[in-house]
């Protein structure tokens, strides 16, 4: 009989033992969550269109000449006096990305919008039509895709850049989207003294291009910006990144200016292209 109740005991304690041990776990496990979502920089909120309209103003200096054209999908800060625009903004959104519409390979000038080139200012330069808005970011619109090849929304890029760097950058771009839910980009030129031209000097072509990178919805929000040499683009990613600051005290430009000083300073000031690529 005291065999019997020692062996009772023993399954008890075997009982009580794993009841235990699995209580431990699901707590560890538990903690462990809370303190990723705690940490998270992953976690999203919505972005009201006033909260967005809002983040996708651009200050341009008054000696600037600048015109804000606005399309479809994107909008434009066209500088008539280079005849490329000093700021191309659009929100992409991850359910664009599956867009059919097929690439129109048309370029055409807007009538509209003075200083605005023609497609044979480029001929025989030897320069890509670089897009600032992606064609590939469109598909998913008719309008949209054929806007994109209004000669305000083009830039004179070497095809060592447009299809090399460039390219693998704004493929980074629709991967981050898959994650951070909606993101603002702003892309454009960085203009020096000295930049040849095109057209017998109606078109500028830039030494270089920046492209800005909101993730609005993030908690708490982030940025990244790049600039990229109009020429020979090899190299990783990270050898291009700068910070917004960076990116504004090139080009003249003022981003995210209806934020708050202290908010403006966070977003602008770091290089922090580990909490988009990590």
């Amino acid at each position: 009989m005291r065999q019997g109740v020692e062996r009772l005991w023993q399954r008890w304690g075997d009982a009580v033992r794993f009841i235990l041990w699995g209580a431990t776990v699901a707590l560890v496990c538990f903690l462990l969550y809370r303190v990723m979502v705690n940490n998270s920089t992953t976690h999203l909120e919505p972005m009201s269109e006033g909260m967005r309209d809002s983040l996708m103003t651009v200050g341009v200096p008054t000696s600037v000449p600048d015109t804000l054209v606005k399309y479809s999908a994107f909008m434009v800060h066209f500088n008539g006096r280079n005849g490329i625009a000093n700021c191309a903004i659009y929100e992409l959104v991850n359910n664009e990305l599956n867009g059919t519409v097929e690439r129109s390979n048309e370029f055409m000038q807007d009538p509209g919008v003075k200083g605005c080139p023609e497609p044979q200012d480029y001929a025989g330069s030897g320069m890509d039509r670089g897009h600032l808005v992606p064609a590939a970011d469109l598909k998913w619109d008719e309008t949209a895709m054929r806007q994109s090849f209004l000669l305000t929304n083009v830039c004179p890029m070497r095809k060592t850049l447009n299809e090399g760097g460039w390219a693998r950058l704004e493929e980074k771009v629709r991967e981050w989207i898959l994650r951070d839910s909606a993101l603002l980009v702003f892309t454009g030129p960085v203009v020096n003294e000295g930049d040849t031209t095109l057209a017998n000097g109606r078109v500028r072509v830039p030494s270089s291009y920046y492209k800005v990178v909101l993730a609005p919805c993030v908690r708490p929000m982030r940025a990244i910006a790049f600039i990229y040499p109009n020429g020979n683009s090899g190299g990783r990613l990270s050898q291009y990144a700068v910070s917004v600051d960076e990116v504004e005290r090139r080009t003249g430009l003022d981003f995210f200016p209806t934020l708050p000083d202290q908010e403006q300073q966070r977003l602008e000031n770091p290089v922090n292209l580990d909490a988009f690529t990590n």
